[in-house]
């Protein structure tokens, strides 16, 4: 449940909760596309084509198929999909 390298992390103590459906280019919502922020920790889920995740900690990571980026709550961000990409926000509950 990490980024690669030293950024942050989902805590162990989190539990699994809703997902949103699987969104591509066409589908995602303007919501994820423009600066908002989360109550909660989630991750996003590449499952396709790559998504550029950006946020105020500040990071900026081009995720490719397979990749979990973890997102902290209360940190304004958004997504940047390409036109081939297929991907998911999984959202956690504190245990």
């Amino acid at each position: 449940m990490t980024e690669s390298g030293d950024g942050p992390e989902v805590p162990a103590t989190a539990v699994r909760g809703r997902r949103t459906p699987t969104f591509s280019l066409d589908t995602v919502p303007a919501a994820l596309t423009n600066a908002h922020v989360t109550a909660t920790w989630a991750e996003l889920v590449v499952l396709g084509g790559s998504v550029v995740f950006v946020d105020e900690s500040p990071r900026r990571i081009v995720a490719a198929p397979g990749s979990r980026v973890p997102i902290i709550p209360g940190v304004r961000h958004h997504v940047e999909p390409d036109t081939s990409a297929e991907f998911y926000v999984q959202f956690y509950e504190r245990s």
